[in-house]
């Protein structure tokens, strides 16, 4: 089956990982506890099902960790990583050669994706790749966080595709690769070491020759 678009992950896809650990430094010693219970929090999210109301959800497990309201834990999550946390982002740099990428891809005629656990925010602004973009989405809006498939499905219905026509391209081997593998999508592993794994499609280290490296996956029908 043919692709029609190309959709990314954000942290640690669009850029370096290791370039938002040194500016998230003062951060994370300000608020490694609450960072550590936001974290399991997270885990414990995603083995649940059919959450109706997803930052309600958050906020009751989050509360129940650090024991407090539920309403403290939601607005305390709010401040700090949904607001204070997205600040960073205008220190941080994407991958070289990613702004080529996605003009090339978008001169093929594919539709371009973004969905990220988090919430997308200003952050492709901050990356100056706002504008190119015909779907931008957080797993959160369907209920679920990745790897669960939903998410993964939402994201292809709401760019016109079925999965099978779509090549997810994520930092993460459990979350983004099994997770897309999953729900019928191509997938591309950026990983800085090249280390395959069986499940993706393609492995990279960086967006040098992106378009070239994945053409034989654009070919296929």
């Amino acid at each position: 089956m043919a692709i029609k678009a190309v959709a990314f992950d954000i942290d640690g896809t669009l850029y370096p990982n290791r370039r938002m650990m040194f500016h998230s430094i003062p951060f994370l010693l300000t608020h490694f506890n609450l960072v550590k219970e936001f974290n399991e929090a997270r885990k414990d999210l995603r083995k649940l099902e059919k959450i109706s109301d997803f930052r309600t959800a958050q906020a009751e497990v989050l509360a129940s960790r650090l024991n407090m309201t539920p309403r403290e834990a939601s607005e305390l999550a709010e401040r700090v990583f949904y607001r204070k946390w997205e600040k960073i982002f205008k220190r941080v740099r994407p991958f070289l050669g990613l702004q080529k990428a996605i003009e090339e891809l978008k001169s093929k005629g594919l539709k371009l994706g973004v969905m990220s656990d988090f919430p997308v925010g200003n952050k492709l602004n901050y990356f100056s790749l706002d504008g190119h973009w015909d779907v931008t989405m957080s797993s959160e809006e369907t209920g679920y966080l990745k790897p669960h498939v939903k998410p993964f499905e939402v994201l292809a219905e709401r760019l016109g595709c079925r999965p099978q026509e779509v090549i997810y391209v994520g930092n993460s081997y459990k979350y983004d690769v099994q997770g897309a593998s999953a729900a019928g999508m191509k997938t591309v592993y950026v990983q800085w070491q090249g280390k395959e794994v069986p499940e993706a499609d393609l492995t990279i280290r960086n967006y040098r020759h992106f378009v070239r490296n994945i053409d034989f996956l654009l070919r296929e029908e």
